[in-house]
């Protein structure tokens, strides 16, 4: 805080006393805007934070801008944090807010707290942390990041690789030379392509640490100016997910201020990006330098030397000690066999420590380190699992960065882990099991009666019965159980029969992929085709096309109908994209960024088998376009065809209630 905040401050503190005459007390409450910055929406909400335990009684609260409140708030607070919403009608800048709190049960006392509001310009490849779910907002949708680190140069293939894995982030390790920029946006380009993000390495030019991290023959001034022009490269760049600045500076004894100042310099440059900090042993030494991060990450390696339960452990120490305030990310080992660790983690170790971090409040994963195709981790079954936790978290992110209040939950064994979330009416019940023998589990769910869990990831159910789940859970496994909270009412009959199977894409046995389909390759193999749970028009999924090369998407043959010689068939979807995804080049030239905006107009194609055929060009919005098709009267009887979808147009779109029925004669 600078000397004219601190004056303005004491100024408020000292009026608000002189003209109640009541006792201000500024430190049991602090304030935070809820997001990390605000752009284009028009309302936001502020985060009141209890410091020291709960005030008895009710509340009533305003956030004033200068002489104007901009919100206010009546009631009991949360334990924790309660949130106050607020009108965000405001040109780009930074506002000073505070917060009046008075206690309707002791009008003696009244509460004072003060804050930073950050409003900026929108950007389209602008990446904002929700302090309150821990969460990030990337393409203005909840995101959450699992991905690897990787070494430099990044292999050509291997963004590819691994998006249609489920990985959505890479992380390579660089030493940012000149001579290899070209190489650096090579990999970002195709990042970009296919939708996955990239957590930027800057340690070679920021705080050091980690591998490949020094540039002999520089000064401090000359490694500033180039960390600039760096960032200035790549900070509208549509991979960009955040700044990675510093790797372990407790074990390498860097001073707090030399990061703050580093800190400084990259948000000055680029504020619509985050920026990360790596912390080792002891990871709560992370608090020192909270003035330097918005993401505090932490890297515990317990394989073979320490039990897996120190993952969970240090997740939750972190969670505690930054909740509300910044996102928690874990590093996960998926290496070994050799320094200081005898052997790598095996396929259940992994899934245990990455649900053990997620269930205790980690918002990202990214495993250290992956070089494929087995070197690390070398056992490929191990990198299976990992994959296999992309697509189920995927499957997860709107639950597990849900705003929701969520029923209480709790384990009958202190071995197994569990935790609760709460979207789109669902219940969501992660547990896992801390230990390498088969634990039985009794999952106890407050204020619940009986009814049906479906274990998500393994195609089955098992029964609620009074409020509780009994059930087995495998050496060091986890489980997912999703609990309808809401009796959903008799299906409607439609006015007409629907010939497509799994029309909505909500089949599930296969969690992250279309079931009732066939999927044909484009040319290009980091086209994409997952279900999505973050967008919807009915039901809780959508499918995801990414088409990253024009012409070269995957081709989506849905299940066979039958069709009737002579007859009329309507189909209809519902569709959706966004332009800002559509990929734009960012190049460095003259010291100049040039967006080059000549992308090809995106559009889906549609197919009755080989008799008809027509187009359609999605929007922002969910949309229902419609075509008719009629079946030669000379075909065969009895014919079965495929609805087929193909999107040529290089983007993102998204699909949903597609249907296909004959038309009354």
């Amino acid at each position: 805080m600078n000397k004219t905040a601190i004056y303005i401050l004491i100024t408020f503190i000292l009026a608000c006393h002189t003209v109640t005459g009541q006792t201000v007390d500024s430190l049991t409450f602090s304030i935070e805007p809820r997001i990390s910055f605000y752009s284009s929406e028009k309302k936001g909400e502020i985060l009141l934070n209890t410091s020291r335990g709960n005030t008895s009684g009710r509340l009533s609260v305003s956030i004033h801008l200068g002489s104007r409140i901009i919100g206010t708030w009546e009631g009991i607070p949360d334990k924790n944090i309660t949130r106050i919403p607020v009108i965000l009608d405001l040109p780009p800048a930074s506002y000073r807010i505070t917060c009046n709190i008075r206690s309707l049960a002791n009008t003696n006392v009244s509460y004072l707290a003060a804050t930073e509001l950050v409003v900026l310009k929108h950007k389209a490849n602008e990446v904002k942390t929700d302090r309150l779910t821990g969460g990030l907002i990337a393409n203005n949708r909840p995101f959450y990041p699992f991905g690897f680190y990787c070494y430099s140069p990044v292999p050509a293939a291997m963004p590819e690789e691994e998006v249609v894995r489920g990985f959505n982030m890479i992380s390579p390790y660089q030493t940012i030379l000149p001579e290899t920029f070209k190489d650096r946006k090579a990999y970002m380009d195709r990042c970009a392509q296919i939708g996955m993000k990239v957590h930027y390495n800057l340690l070679s030019l920021a705080g050091g640490g980690g591998i490949d991290s020094r540039i002999k023959g520089l000064n401090a001034e000359e490694k500033k100016e180039r960390l600039v022009s760096e960032i200035k490269a790549f900070m509208d760049h549509p991979a960009l997910l955040a700044w990675y600045i510093s790797d372990e500076p407790n074990g390498y004894k860097i001073p707090p201020e030399t990061l703050e100042e580093l800190y400084s310099i990259i948000k000055k440059t680029d504020p619509w990006h985050p920026v990360s900090m790596v912390f080792m042993a002891p990871f709560l030494s992370s608090r020192k330098y909270s003035k330097a991060f918005d993401i505090v990450m932490a890297d515990p390696y317990p394989v073979p030397r320490y039990p897996v339960t120190m993952v969970g452990d240090v997740t939750g120490q972190l969670r505690s000690e930054f909740e509300g305030k910044k996102p928690v990310w874990m590093v996960i080992q998926s290496f070994g066999g050799g320094e200081w660790w005898g052997r790598e983690p095996t396929a259940q170790e992994v899934r245990s420590m990455t649900w053990q971090a997620i269930i205790n409040g980690a918002t990202a994963i990214q495993y250290f380190v992956r070089q494929g195709p087995n070197y690390f981790p070398k056992s490929v079954s191990a990198w299976n699992e990992c994959s296999g936790m992309a697509i189920e978290v995927a499957e997860l992110s709107p639950w597990l960065l849900s705003d929701e209040k969520g029923l209480a939950v709790q384990s009958s064994s202190s071995e197994v882990s569990i935790t609760s979330r709460t979207h789109n009416g669902k219940l969501l019940i992660l547990a896992v099991n801390k230990q390498n023998v088969p634990a039985p589990v009794n999952i106890r769910i407050k204020g619940f009666g009986s009814g049906k869990a479906n274990v998500i990831f393994e195609n089955r159910s098992v029964a609620v019965t009074g409020g509780q789940i009994n059930d087995r859970i495998g050496p060091y496994g986890s489980e997912a159980y999703m609990v309808p909270l809401t009796v959903s009412g008799e299906n409607k009959l439609e006015e007409v029969t629907n010939l497509l199977h799994d029309p909505g894409f909500e089949e599930t046995a296969s969690p992250g992929v279309p079931s009732a389909c066939y999927a044909r390759p484009g040319g290009d193999l980091g086209a994409t085709y997952f279900t999505d749970t973050r967008e919807a028009h009915e039901g809780d999924h959508s499918l995801r096309l990414i088409t990253p090369v024009q012409d070269k998407g995957v081709t989506i043959r849905m299940f066979p109908i039958q069709v009737r010689p002579g007859s009329t068939y309507a189909i209809s979807v519902w569709a959706k994209n966004d332009p800002e995804q559509q990929f734009r080049s960012v190049t460095f030239s003259d010291k100049k960024r040039l967006l080059n905006n000549d992308a090809e107009k995106q559009f889906i194609e549609i197919n009755l088998g080989s008799f008809g055929c027509a187009k359609f060009a999605p929007e922002q919005d969910w949309k229902r376009f419609m075509t008719f098709i009629t079946i030669p009267g000379d075909s065969v009887k009895n014919m079965r065809t495929n609805l087929i979808i193909r999107m040529p147009g290089q983007g993102v779109a998204w699909l949903d209630d597609l249907k296909i029925y004959e038309e009354k004669r």
